[in-house]
Parts: structure tokens; sequence; C-alpha cells
């Protein structure tokens, strides 16, 4: 079967990194450092993982989402959100390190994962002390705010894998489920981090609940694309193990919709095939084209890029909406490409 072609025409507003990280430059290597200032605050027997962990670095979106949620213009960035920015990634970080235990995944940001080069016993422990940190951090401010919603988000992500985990051992998974543990697995630090960066920013609460509305939007676009990586992506290119979905039997977006186009008969193959092991990845591809799964995929996760922007349409005024929309050209730029990859 042949991969469906078509032409896939690039947005004039789509930026490339580097408009996006420019005016973060100074930030981001202000929190890096505050990152790695931290190292020696550990006990003696974890500085080395925590050092080898902050050595994982990806795409910082978290913490530009913060820093971009609280731009007010050309002013300093206070040391208070530079503290936010650190806690919000230490959170990622140690929930990436839970993560790959899960997922026995090998590889992370082209390194081998802490799960891989300590075991995962070791890794169970540095995600617990990373967590922990991230409480001593934001007990630190003047008022329990930051550490309260810290705190709950982080129990809101494990409840996330939690939930999935539980599902993966089903046959039955519902697009209510997935919604369910995608929202609260990864779409909520995306929240998290315009909710405090907002407030850190000084700003109304008609304004901080639009830009979290927004970060949450693009989280679950975000975990969306990350499940299509997951079946389309090349691990040289992405630097970390794919596939780890559809091997553990977690059911994603892609899988679900298809599931659904299936007869019950053939989803019941479907399924059994797969615990079997008789249906390969690359069989799995073909059966979303053939059913015009990635299509309908695309088109949802283009739909609501456009409704994040929409969150805060109303503040086109305020300083730090061109630097948010960024951030979405950032996603949409990731989806088009990752789009463009497969229609060619």
């Amino acid at each position: 079967m042949q991969t469906k072609s078509r032409q896939v025409k690039e947005d004039h507003r789509l930026v490339g990194l580097e408009a996006i990280f420019e005016p973060l430059v100074r930030p981001l290597e202000l929190m890096n450092d505050f990152l790695n200032s931290q190292i020696d605050l550990f006990e003696p027997e974890l500085r080395e993982l925590v050092r080898y962990c902050l050595e994982h670095k990806g795409k910082r979106i978290r913490p530009m989402l913060v820093f971009y949620s609280s731009w007010k213009g050309g002013e300093a960035i206070s040391e208070d959100l530079i503290k936010i920015a650190g806690i919000v990634e230490l959170s990622h970080l140690a929930t990436l390190i839970h993560d790959d235990i899960l997922d026995e995944a090998t590889i992370r940001h082209n390194m081998p994962t802490v799960f891989n080069k300590y075991g995962s016993k070791i890794a169970v422990l540095l995600g617990d002390a990373l967590f922990s940190h991230v409480l001593v951090l934001a007990s630190e401010f003047g008022t329990s705010d930051v550490c309260l919603t810290i705190a709950q988000s982080i129990r809101r992500v494990c409840a996330g894998e939690i939930k999935q985990t539980f599902h993966s051992l089903k046959d039955t998974y519902s697009f209510e489920d997935y919604y369910r543990i995608i929202d609260l697995k990864t779409a909520e630090l995306f929240y998290v981090s315009c909710l405090l960066g907002a407030r850190q920013g000084g700003f109304s609460e008609d304004y901080v609940n639009a830009v979290a509305s927004f970060g949450r939007d693009i989280g679950i676009v975000y975990q969306i694309y990350d499940d299509l990586v997951d079946i389309l992506g090349d691990e040289q290119q992405v630097g970390k193990t794919l596939g780890t979905d559809f091997a553990s039997g977690k059911h994603t977006l892609p899988t679900l919709r298809l599931m659904d186009k299936l007869s019950p008969l053939d989803r019941l193959e479907f399924l059994q095939g797969v615990k079997d092991g008789k249906i390969t990845l690359e069989d799995l591809k073909l059966m979303l084209t053939e059913y015009g799964v990635f299509e309908e995929i695309f088109a949802m996760l283009n739909e609501r890029i456009e409704n994040a922007g929409l969150s805060i349409a109303k503040y086109k005024t305020f300083s730090s909406f061109p630097y948010l929309m960024r951030i979405q050209d950032l996603v949409s730029t990731q989806v088009r490409r990752l789009e463009g990859f497969l229609f060619v």
C-alpha cells in the first residue's frame, strides 16, 4: 500500500527556534545556573545522579511558557520567576525519569536514560528525590500558593500515569479515558507553567485563567504529537526510544481512532494480533494510513492549536501575546513537519 501523497503548505507565520529562544537566552541561562546551583544542596549520594539528570536538556518549552506568560517588556527577570521556571523544569525531569521506567525506554535526548544507566530502583528513588526538592523550593516563597499549586500538579501527573498504567492492561479504552490521561500526565505541567508565570507577572486572574487555558491546549497538542512521533518518528532524529506505547500496549489516539473504525470482529483480531506480536509497528502505520487516521488527527491538532490562540486573543495588546504566539507557532511547526514527513 502506498502512502497518500499531497502538498503540505507552509504557514508564513511559522518561525524557527532561534526567533523563539532569542528573547529568552539570558533567562534560560539564569535558570540553568539556578538548577546547577541546586546540585550541592542534595546529599552527596545523589549529586552525581542529579548532575546527570540535568544534562538531559530538552526544548525547555515549559520554562519558556513560564517566562512568556509573565512577559511585560524589557524588565529584568526576577529571581522568583527564575526559581518558578526551575521548579517546573525539575518537576518535568522527575516525571520523565519515572516515565522511562514505565516505558522501559533506553534513550532520552540522545543519552542513556537514568533507568538504562542506573536501573529502575535508582531511577524511582531519584525521581522521588527531585520531586521532594521541588517542594522544598516551592516552600521558600512568601505564601503557600506556589507550593500548593505545584504539589497538586505533581499529584495530578502521577494520577495520570497510574490511570494510563491500569488502562494498558485492559482491552477496552475510551476516548474519554485517553483525554483524561493526557490532560493529567502532560497538559497539567503546561497549564501550571502558564498559571504560575502569569501570577508571578502580577496579571489579573482573568488573564491568568486565559493563559493557563492556552497552556493546557498546547500541552494536549504536544502529547498527541508525541503519540504520533512514537509511531512515525526516527529514533536518531528524535533522540529517544520510540515505539514504546505500541510495544507496551498503551492505546494512544491513533490506535483508538483506528479501533473505532474497525468492525467488532476486526477489532478483536487487531487486539489479539497486538498481544501476540503478530502486528508490527509497520503494520500499524499501514493500517492507520489506509483508514485515514493520520489525516484526521493532524486536522484535529491544527484545530486545537488555533483554539489555543483564541484563548488569549483578547489580550493582543499585552506584551506577552506575541511571545506566546511564538510558542504556538513552534508547536504548529513541529506538527506540520511531521505531517509533511508522512505525506510525501
